[in-house]
């Protein structure tokens, strides 16, 4: 008997729907995540068959399916649907088998079902973006493909096809001495060598001639990328036709005008100056961008002290400016760097700008790009993962990690004001018994109804947290030990008053344990005041539970 009520204790705990089903389809049995998942318990479906417990639909499927495992006495796995306690319809894989009785007749059908609807939405998902994503590669108007480390080929965009002349499938797989000329492929191999060598970006200018057999001239800007596990996964590479670009650059030396017209009607931000900080041209997304008029900033001094008003941060951008600016002209810095700064602007408005100058000849010219509402956005997804990392996930009070903080916190304010900040802790009494009686899921839901007592008598300014499995903190700034401990008996009587049920059934009484603690009375460091709320608590639970307990005195080292 003890095998018996061991074996069936192990299929209990179980996360998995686990059932038992008779050679004719009747139940036999099943485990705690059976009942929670279909909200039906045991006793009530012993001996019933699947017509008198699923909708019609399912229990005919599952009826032809144990007719087919029962005539092949083997083991099935098999995706399908599963009715939820709440209405809902689930994926399940169902791992099932037949067992025997003694005498070797068959005895019926054991079975497993895992949930796999999240997983399966996020393949699903997954796949979506990989199509977006291949979609969103072939829209893009350059060639661009990635590599493994050994030089293959692992896929391109549609303009990296027609560069080469070849389908997508006549490429993955191969090398570049699979694809290009002897020639090509070992100046092309040679830096892939250099930037495996050397993990990172490689942006670099060279000629390359297209399927058609003309030459251009094109900017590779090429990295290495990882794989999930961090090692090496190879290159990724795009290159942008530069031929027309340096034909026009070539003509705008000849003609002022043309460049005039062209750059005119850039999208971003140009300031051409010379070697005297003279404004040579400015174009009208400048203009538009910073909002100043043209007699504002007739010389680039009027610009700078306009843009960087702080006199100290001026000094640090125009140094930082003329540094990248030699290092151009000396061949130190091969790319132009691209600088971001903070500019006010004429409407009144700090904007975030990134600045990319780059020289030829006597000129500078200066490229800005607002990035205002970029920084903006990447800064809100910043806090809110720090938010997610300060709050426990459950019942969505800050964790432990916050407390520790809050702690420091305020304990520090209180020891240079000379106020006082008290610590509740709290403990729900019996809780393994309401796990092990009603489920987690029924756990879970006491924890988040405890929560919400605790965040309704808060005061502004108190700190509710889950220190714990089923232990919570409320910290109290500028509290006195009576009022705290005043605050925590109206607490523990409220928690007493809660009605609680968990799918129609009553959970019924739930209490709560509290030690109080106060700084300084009670500890001199945020540590042992938590300490002595800890051992009150400790007290509250061995003398009966349900009740408050003060700490008890603390003596400074001397």
């Amino acid at each position: 008997m003890a095998d018996i009520s061991l074996a069936s204790e192990l299929i209990n705990i179980i996360p998995a729907a686990v059932f038992f089903k008779s050679a004719d389809g009747r139940y036999l049995g099943c485990n705690s995540a059976f009942e929670a998942a279909t909200g039906i318990r045991k006793a009530d479906m012993l001996g019933k068959t699947a017509e008198e417990i699923w909708p019609k639909d399912l229990a005919a499927a599952y009826r032809a399916e144990d007719e087919a495992l029962l005539r092949s006495h083997g083991i099935q796995t098999y995706e399908t649907q599963a009715a939820y306690a709440d209405g809902s319809r689930h994926e399940a894989v169902v791992y099932r088998t037949t067992f025997s009785n003694p005498d070797g007749s068959p005895g019926g059908i054991i079975g497993v079902a895992w949930d796999v609807t999240d997983r399966n939405q996020a393949a699903r998902a997954l796949r979506d973006q990989l199509c977006f994503i291949e979609q969103l590669a072939d829209t893009i108007p350059s060639p661009a493909f990635f590599k493994d480390p050994e030089g293959r080929y692992l896929g391109c965009n549609r303009a990296f096809e027609l560069f080469c002349g070849l389908k997508r499938e006549d490429i993955v797989g191969k090398t570049l001495f699979d694809i290009w000329p002897p020639d090509r492929a070992q100046i092309y191999n040679a830096a892939d060598e250099a930037l495996l060598k050397a993990p990172g970006s490689q942006s670099y200018e060279a000629p390359i001639r297209y399927a058609d057999g003309t030459d251009h001239d094109v900017i590779f800007h090429r990295a290495t990328f990882k794989k999930a596990d961090g090692s090496l996964g190879g290159i990724v590479g795009v290159f942008w036709d530069i031929t027309e670009r340096k034909r026009a650059e070539r003509a705008l030396r000849r003609s002022e005008e043309r460049f005039r017209r062209i750059v005119e009607n850039a999208p971003f931000g140009v300031l051409v100056t010379d070697a005297n900080d003279t404004m040579v041209f400015a174009n009208r997304r400048f203009a538009e961008l910073f909002h100043y008029h043209p007699e504002q900033i007739a010389t680039l001094e009027d610009w700078r002290a306009l843009a960087y008003p702080d006199p100290h941060y001026r000094l640090e951008v125009t140094t930082q400016t003329a540094s990248d600016i030699e290092a151009l002209r000396s061949g130190a810095l091969q790319t132009p760097p691209a600088r971001e700064v903070r500019v006010v602007c004429g409407d009144g408005i700090v904007r975030d700008i990134e600045v990319v100058a780059t020289v030829e000849d006597d000129l500078i010219y200066s490229v800005y790009n607002d990035v205002t509402e970029r920084n903006r956005a990447e800064q809100a997804l910043r806090d809110v993962l720090q938010a997610e990392a300060l709050h426990d996930p459950l019942t969505a009070l800050f964790n432990r990690r916050y407390l520790g903080q809050a702690l420091e916190r305020e304990f520090s304010r209180a020891a240079r004001s000379g106020e006082t900040v008290s610590v509740i802790m709290g403990d729900i009494d019996h809780f393994k018994k309401i796990n092990d009686t009603f489920g987690h899921d029924c756990g879970d839901r006491v924890l988040q109804s405890i929560a919400r007592q605790l965040n309704t008598h808060s005061r502004r300014g108190d700190i509710a947290c889950r220190y714990g499995g089923e232990e919570f903190t409320l910290l109290l700034p500028n509290a006195a030990l009576d009022i705290a401990s005043e605050r925590a008996d109206r607490l523990r009587e409220a928690i007493r008053d809660l009605s609680l049920s968990c799918n129609g059934q009553a959970i019924g009484r739930v209490t709560m344990s509290f030690g109080v603690a106060t700084f300084p009375q009670h500890g001199d460091t945020p540590e042992k005041v938590l300490k002595a709320a800890d051992d009150a608590l400790m007290r509250a639970k061995t003398t009966g539970r349900d009740r408050v307990v003060s700490a008890g005195l603390f003596l400074p080292a001397t």
